[in-house]
């Protein structure tokens, strides 16, 4: 019998702790991303007991050429072994085929290593995370930055009268109108991709106090034209979940990210790096994400489990 368990918001006590003590900066390892998805990829959670441990088990079905995709598995021990992440998956697979993504480049080797038979490592470039040093998407500073300038710059000009505002609940009718608006703009219907964010930035939003989410909107003449979220992920990592802004207001996208990236550093003045999550293969968004410059990646595996365990 499967006892997996759908992943609500009320799971956040459970899993969040499995979630922080990884230590891992990648988007996976957020709840609050967990959940925003989770009514698109199915994913669901259980915790087993193996090897002397409780292991936290994530699976979705992202991966429509697989039953089943996991995240590799969780202790609030401390990191979890090749042998023991491989029986704790075989333990609850069902001798079916699946597959571990978001995996470190250890934990791809160490899976591999530890596999029964041979298993191909796979990167996955369309899911790496974009890191920035938080000081330069707070400054753009530098003739790297140039145009980036001259596009805040523009707006800066144009629109004199903004207003820079943290969201409170209060505002969240007001940036779902804004976000379905953009949405109707960009052609949601036609697009499954912007269909399926769509979905996931209204419950983002549903559970925006609960999942501890933190906001920023930009007006002018009192109408949203941009906003976004975020939070802190570890330590010194911030995380952008969504940003958005219309597309008619030159400089817009430039002006909430470089005042959500302030905000961000005097809340938490230990941040150091920016998480604009990944491109998804979208050309377009890689060639606009590449040009902020990232400081590096959180670089992504995945490896494929084709047969039993056991012959």
């Amino acid at each position: 019998m499967d006892s997996f368990i759908p992943l609500t918001l009320n799971d956040q006590a459970i899993i969040k702790p499995y979630l922080l003590n990884s230590g891992k900066a990648a988007t996976e390892y957020s709840f609050a991303t967990l959940y925003m998805w989770s009514g698109i990829y199915h994913t669901d959670f259980r915790i087993i007991s193996c090897c002397q441990d409780r292991l936290l088990l994530i699976r979705s079905s992202s991966y429509s050429a697989e039953p089943y995709h996991f995240l590799y598995p969780m202790s609030l021990k401390g990191p979890v072994t090749g042998d023991t992440a491989l029986k704790a998956l075989f333990a609850v697979s069902g001798n079916v085929p699946f597959t571990v993504g978001a995996l470190s480049a250890e934990e791809a080797g160490q899976l591999a290593a530890a596999a029964p038979y041979p298993i191909d490592i796979q990167p996955l470039r369309d899911s790496y995370d974009y890191l920035y040093n938080a000081l330069d998407l707070a400054h753009l500073p530098g003739k790297k930055y140039q145009t980036k300038r001259n596009h805040l710059n523009a707006f800066l000009s144009a629109y004199p009268g903004y207003e820079s505002q943290q969201i409170t609940p209060e505002d969240i009718p007001a940036c779902l109108e804004m976000n379905d608006t953009w949405c109707r703009i960009m052609g949601c219907n036609q697009d499954v991709g912007l269909g399926q964010e769509a979905c996931a930035v209204h419950r983002a939003f549903n559970g925006f106090e609960e999942l501890g989410l933190e906001g920023l909107m930009v007006l002018t003449e009192g109408k949203i034209i941009a906003y976004t979220l975020g939070e802190l992920l570890t330590k010194n990592t911030w995380l952008v979940h969504v940003e958005k802004a219309f597309p008619e207001f030159r400089g817009a996208y430039q002006a909430v990210n470089v005042f959500f990236v302030r905000y961000a550093m005097e809340k938490y003045p230990l941040v150091e790096y920016i998480n604009r999550e990944d491109d998804s293969g979208d050309m377009g968004l890689r060639n606009a994400k590449l040009s902020y410059r990232p400081a590096f990646f959180a670089e992504k595996y995945m490896v494929q489990f084709n047969q039993p365990a056991t012959p």
